[in-house]
């Protein structure tokens, strides 16, 4: 006899008065199991997010911090944050400061902080091929300041001038791309100089030494191109050699990565260049300028400093993305439309 059939034979012999207790019973236990699920799931299952500095003034209630971590995704719920911080009995005792939130913690885990008044070091990740816009942005997200205010100090030519020892214009290209742990209370000249100290220790560990100041200033703009244009770190060397070969020829880089940092610079932001992009008067446009552009267009890694300085031979001077992390490189235009015509079937 199958074993549905013997289930539905058992609940055939049971009176209509205990099935319809039963019935209760099972609808009770369904919900509570889904409010101890909902219950769980916002207490004790940890949040995983970018680490962020937040300011609790002194006076505020439990429901306002409540619903600025909610606001800030720190927290799932601002319900149960106040509800557990009362029943804790944390509500009365949470204290004013700056704190570091976020990390993989839970919601008992970030009152328990606010309570011992816990500040910790802010871990902070610049990914490589960051412009400087884009680790500002990622600087004021994570509450180190506002970015105008940290703009203003990556392109003071004095603190340039004070944390690098050269005349640059701008920290765009030495910010080095890394996992920083800083101190939350340093102030943003002093994080500057810590991202700096580490772009010219990596130098010196790749033994690249700065003898011409201009010239380095160069390679470290084309590295930066190099860095935009690469998925894939194997090809760098064959990408700068590409760039190395047009300026030889005094070619136009029309590099993409170019266009898009011109847009950045705008606030603006594209998935795919449109053809009047590729038109756009400026310093930073290499499908307009001829050489390179002003200054880097990212913080390039070492990796792409060393390609710059060790190129593959090659006669290549074209090439194009085929939309699957690696590029399609041509000696001549032809070849390099044919490519095109071959891969993308226009």
């Amino acid at each position: 006899m199958k074993f549905p059939h013997l289930i539905s034979q058992f609940f055939s012999n049971i009176p209509k008065f205990i099935k319809a207790h039963l019935i209760v019973l099972l609808l009770v236990t369904l919900c509570s199991l889904a409010v101890f699920s909902v219950i769980g799931y916002n207490i004790l299952i940890p949040l995983n997010t970018n680490e962020v500095i937040i300011r609790i003034k002194q006076g505020e209630t439990t429901k306002s911090i409540a619903h600025y971590l909610k606001a800030n995704h720190i927290i799932r719920s601002a319900f149960w944050f106040d509800v557990l911080a009362r029943v804790s009995k944390s509500d009365r005792q949470l204290k004013a400061g700056r704190y570091v939130f976020g990390g993989n913690v839970s919601i008992m885990q970030t009152i328990l902080k606010i309570r011992t008044g816990n500040s910790t070091l802010l871990h902070l990740t610049i990914p490589e091929g960051f412009s400087l816009f884009s680790t500002l942005k990622q600087m004021e997200k994570s509450g180190i300041g506002r970015y105008g205010d940290l703009l203003a100090v990556a392109t003071d030519p004095m603190v340039v001038k004070k944390l690098t020892g050269h005349n640059w214009k701008t920290l765009e290209g030495v910010l080095y791309p890394e996992t920083y742990a800083f101190d939350i209370d340093l102030q943003p000249e002093e994080i500057f100089a810590i991202m700096t100290k580490e772009f010219f220790t990596r130098l010196s560990g790749a033994g690249i030494v700065i003898k011409d100041e201009k010239q380095f200033y160069k390679d470290l703009t084309l590295a930066s191109i190099v860095e935009q244009e690469a998925v894939m770190k194997d090809e760098k060397p064959l990408i700068a050699a590409v760039y190395l070969n047009r300026l030889k020829k005094k070619m136009k880089l029309e590099s993409c990565p170019t266009v898009d940092y011109t847009l950045e610079r705008e606030g603006i932001q594209r998935k795919r260049l449109t053809f009047d992009d590729l038109k756009i008067e400026s310093e930073y446009n290499t499908y307009r300028i001829s050489g390179l552009p002003p200054t880097p267009i990212c913080n390039p890694s070492v990796t792409s400093l060393q390609a710059v300085y060790n190129p593959q031979e090659t006669e290549y001077l074209y090439f194009f993305a085929d939309f699957k992390g690696r590029n399609v490189f041509s000696r001549t235009y032809a070849e390099h439309l044919n490519k095109q015509k071959q891969i993308y079937g226009k």
